[in-house]
């Protein structure tokens, strides 16, 4: 028998969601890319994070994602679907945040010029992909139905929103060595109608997911409306990225 026979991967994150590791959602070959990445070793490693946790996290999140109205291009020209945005993402599905994180993040009001709309779509996106398997039908789970409605309500809300992003097109993955395409612009909008109506993003596979139907629901349009009344600066925002 081959001594390599059985590797044991060391990346697997200890938490769990669905009956598996938070980290099984994001298939292997890319997990280790992510992991082998220098972006990955440098900013998220647990070492150089020093501690591994949403606070610690966060840092990194708004060093690298946050903007300032006014200024063209966001601070460190990050892209969403590019290799950092994905080494990101990674790192916060093994952390996992919980729900009071989680609504904090997704509700932050821009300040003194700040602008969370990467940081936002970063959350949309992990929000999909890693609670996908959510359903409702267990009416006795506070924190599931909670999770569903905030995840639900936000989706709609940004539904309406229409800032634009600098992203990889969405169907394209950063890691593949053929792909030919350029950054584009795109909306808010339709970052939220791809997850809604698409099966994957930038390479990585979304889960069958029932929440995300929100075009025919009444509910998310009633419930953001008095969340979205202070945000409509930011439809505003529609200048290109450079």
């Amino acid at each position: 028998m081959a001594v390599n026979e059985f590797q044991v991967e060391s990346n697997i994150s200890p938490k769990q969601l669905n009956n598996q590791s938070v980290s099984l959602v994001i298939p292997r070959l890319t997990r280790d890319k992510i992991h082998n990445s220098m972006y990955y070793k440098v900013n998220l490693s647990n070492e150089s994070l020093r501690g591994n946790t949403m606070v610690e996290l966060l840092k990194v999140m708004i060093g690298a994602f946050g903007t300032i109205k006014g200024q063209n291009g966001h601070l460190h020209m990050m892209v969403l679907g590019g290799i950092e945005f994905k080494c990101i993402l990674m790192k916060l599905i093994e952390i996992r945040p919980n729900f009071q994180q989680l609504n904090f993040l997704l509700n932050v009001k821009n300040e003194n010029g700040f602008d969370s709309k990467y940081i936002i779509a970063l959350l949309l996106v992990y929000a999909r992909l890693q609670y996908y398997y959510l359903n409702g039908n267990n009416k006795n789970d506070d924190d599931e139905n909670d999770l569903i409605k905030l995840f639900k309500v936000q989706l709609y809300k940004y539904s309406q929103h229409y800032f634009k992003l600098k992203s990889f097109p969405l169907q394209v993955d950063c890691f593949a060595h053929s792909y030919n395409e350029e950054l584009c612009i795109i909306h808010i909008d339709e970052l939220v109608d791809w997850l809604a109506t698409q099966d994957h993003i930038w390479g990585i596979p979304l889960g069958k997911c029932q929440w995300n139907k929100i075009y025919n629901s009444d509910e998310e349009s009633s419930s953001s409306e008095s969340e979205s009344n202070g945000d409509s600066e930011d439809d505003n925002d529609t200048s290109s990225e450079s």
